[in-house]
C-alpha cells in the first residue's frame, strides 16, 4: 500500500488488489445509507450520523454532510446502526 499527497494536500491511499483479496468489505452494506457510527475517541463513545462512502483495509471514509468526507480507522469503530427517520420528524 503506498500513499501519496493528492489533489488539495489530500491524502490518497493507493491500494494493492493482490493483497486485499483476504479482507472481506465489512462496511459495503452501508454504503450510500444513512447510518451513525458509534466511534471510540479519547475514552468516550461519540454517535456520528454520517453516510458510508467507501471502505479500505484500515479505514472507512465518511460523508459527514455534502462536501465534508473523512477516513475514519476501523479500530474505532464500535458499532454502525442504520439510521431511519420517522415519517412524524420530516420537513414537510
Amino acid at each position: 500500500m503506498n500513499q501519496f499527497s493528492g489533489p488539495l494536500g489530500r491524502r490518497v491511499t493507493e491500494l494493492i488488489p493482490a493483497r486485499t483479496t483476504d479482507r472481506a468489505a465489512v462496511y459495503s452494506p452501508w454504503f450510500g445509507k444513512s447510518v451513525v457510527l458509534l466511534v471510540a475517541i479519547r475514552g468516550c463513545q461519540i454517535p456520528m450520523p454520517c453516510s458510508i462512502v467507501s471502505e479500505s483495509i484500515a479505514d472507512v471514509c465518511i460523508q459527514i454532510k455534502y462536501g465534508w468526507e473523512m477516513d475514519v480507522r476501523k479500530e474505532l469503530i464500535l458499532a454502525v446502526e442504520e439510521y431511519v427517520v420517522a415519517l412524524d420528524n420530516r420537513i414537510h
